[in-house]
């Protein structure tokens, strides 16, 4: 029996020495599995403290980390701090979440109700961690408690391969515990991490303090063709009373964010932090006839035909042959080709589905015929030319230049949300 013990001991310290070279933390690194143990269930792992030690001479055997969700206390002192931070909304905009804003910022998706380590967008995250550092006895009974919140916040430029995350820690409640000290790094697949923050120091703290210093960085490996990749980050947690004689460690880590990089789109790689639907999004006001246009369309063409919307969304083709193929048989093509409307200067004819989507190229005498108006004040009226019955696409009669513009800045949302080639993507019309 006692050798089957003794077996037991080594498979789970090899089992630990694993999961910690998958995050990327050495085995040196980590806590020696001698002085590692299977704390009670739910308790987490717990490291045996040192004879003579500040914890010991409390009558603490084990210093343990267990996780913790995130409350309502954690948020309302994210908000208190997001609200410093000009330009930056504090409180939910129109009450959505800001989980469900896909514009929201990184300081703001920290502040999100939702009940999950990360939160995120296309263009950014935040991760929020909550971490109990415990005191046990011999017993197995806690005699010690400090709480903190972990926060790694980023936003990724489209058009890089390089990110930083700002990390925050909120300590909360101490019941026992004088400060603790926590130290942070990070690994990740598909990508190089940075240094530790601080310096690879670690920051002290008392029940409720806060440090708003600390750094992580990353690099991803992808820089050309292929797919996209995917950089899983994984983070780990030293945490230690501040005794400078027998500091006791204990150590956690947790799984992070996703970020998929790829090198397809535009003339540089760059990087987005989740696969969330793409959004195109045009004003009215800044691109006219054509942005009515688009918009007419998701309104009144039938449900099965009402394109680019979240429900029905355009999948992205950007072979140029393909492009001009499909304009012509929209714009172009017997037995209707589109005519110049004399009261719309220097008309030209604009489609939706756009021609570089697999969507459209339907052909023109399929399509509805529309003319959007100006009528003044921000207004505008669509005159319908001809009204095919459950047409599946619109072709428009629109100002040269509005067309233009609006289409180049399709091209270029395309390169800033990344979207790649078969990427299914939102048109948004705003004012």
């Amino acid at each position: 029996m006692k050798r089957a013990r003794h077996l037991l001991a080594a498979l789970a310290a090899l089992a630990l020495t694993a999961a910690l070279l998958a995050l990327g933390t050495s085995p040196a690194a980590a806590a020696p599995p001698s002085a590692v143990r299977a704390a009670p269930k739910g308790h987490g792992a717990c490291t045996a403290t040192t004879p003579g030690s500040g914890p010991a001479r409390q009558g603490a055997a084990w210093t343990c980390i267990r996780e913790r969700p995130v409350t309502a206390g954690d948020l309302a002192r994210i908000r208190a701090r997001t609200a410093a931070v000009p330009g930056v909304a504090a409180a939910p905009l129109d009450g959505v979440d800001p989980g469900d804003n896909p514009d929201a910022s990184p300081e703001a998706l920290c502040t999100s109700t939702k009940r999950q380590d990360v939160v995120s967008n296309r263009h950014a995250y935040c991760m929020r961690h909550g971490i109990v550092y415990v005191l046990e006895n011999r017993a197995g009974d806690t005699i010690g408690t400090a709480e903190l919140l972990v926060t790694a916040r980023s936003a990724l430029d489209p058009n890089s391969v390089q990110w930083q995350e700002n990390i925050a820690v909120y300590a909360g409640k101490y019941d026992g515990v004088s400060a603790v000290r926590l130290a942070l790094s990070s690994s990740c697949t598909a990508c190089i991490p940075g240094p530790p923050a601080w310096g690879g120091g670690a920051i002290e703290l008392r029940a409720g303090e806060e440090d708003q210093t600390g750094h992580l960085s990353y690099e991803t490996t992808t820089r050309g063709g292929g797919e996209r990749s995917r950089s899983m980050i994984a983070y780990q947690s030293q945490t230690e009373s501040p005794d400078a004689e027998y500091p006791v460690i204990s150590y956690g880590q947790w799984a992070g964010p996703s970020v998929a990089c790829d090198g397809q789109v535009g003339n540089s790689p760059g990087c987005i932090a989740t696969d969330d639907l793409a959004r195109v999004v045009l004003s009215k006001s800044q691109y006219g006839a054509s942005a009515v246009a688009y918009e007419w369309a998701q309104n009144n063409l039938s449900d099965n035909n009402a394109m680019g919307t979240a429900k029905r969304p355009l999948t992205r083709d950007g072979d140029e042959a393909r492009a001009k193929s499909r304009s012509y048989y929209t714009c172009k093509a017997p037995p209707k080709p589109f005519v110049a409307d004399p009261t719309v200067v220097n008309d030209e004819c604009d489609e939706f589905p756009f021609a570089r989507t697999r969507q459209g190229g339907t052909i023109g005498s399929m399509c509805a015929e529309i003319i959007p108006r100006y009528v003044g004040g921000g207004a505008w009226r669509v005159d319908v030319v001809r009204d095919e019955p459950v047409a599946p696409c619109i072709r428009a009669h629109v100002p040269s230049d509005q067309n233009q513009n609006a289409g180049r800045s399709v091209g270029r949302q395309v390169q800033s949300e990344r979207i790649l080639q078969g990427e299914a993507y939102q048109v948004v019309i705003i004012p």
